[in-house]
């Protein structure tokens, strides 16, 4: 059975890791680096994806054929049921995929950007190091 494991921040997050030095910071990005081999070597990892802040995120509706955007996360109200992990050019397609999907019109779809930073280069590294 596959299971998604969805990782939240406190909302002073980002003041607490700019507080962190630099081999603190490092020390933790190690942390999920290992994590991720451990996850191989047990036949446990899929994938991941660090997502970028809140303030990047856009939540898609589409209401009796009108689409509407807003800035922020889904209401709280509702629930996660599942995910795509997509490619787009530009954040105006994927918002355009987002309100292709049937839960638009009956709920939200969060649209937010993957962060593709170092540390999402290193992840994939140790699980494609593993694939070999």
């Amino acid at each position: 059975m596959r299971y998604v494991l969805l990782t939240y921040n406190p909302p002073d997050a980002r003041e607490l890791w700019d507080s962190m030095t630099a081999s603190e910071r490092r020390a933790e990005e190690d942390e999920y680096v290992r994590l991720v081999e451990e996850m191989r070597d047990g036949n446990a990892y899929l994938g991941a994806v660090e997502l970028e802040p809140t303030a990047a995120v856009r939540t898609v509706r589409v209401r009796d054929g009108a689409r509407s955007v807003a800035a922020g996360p889904a209401p709280s109200d509702e629930s996660l049921t599942g995910y795509f992990l997509i490619e787009a050019d530009s954040l105006d397609a994927a918002i355009d995929w987002a309100a292709r999907i049937p839960n638009a019109r009956n709920g939200s779809v969060e649209v937010r950007p993957a962060d593709e930073g170092e540390l999402a280069g290193r992840i994939a590294g140790a699980a494609a190091d593993g694939r070999k």
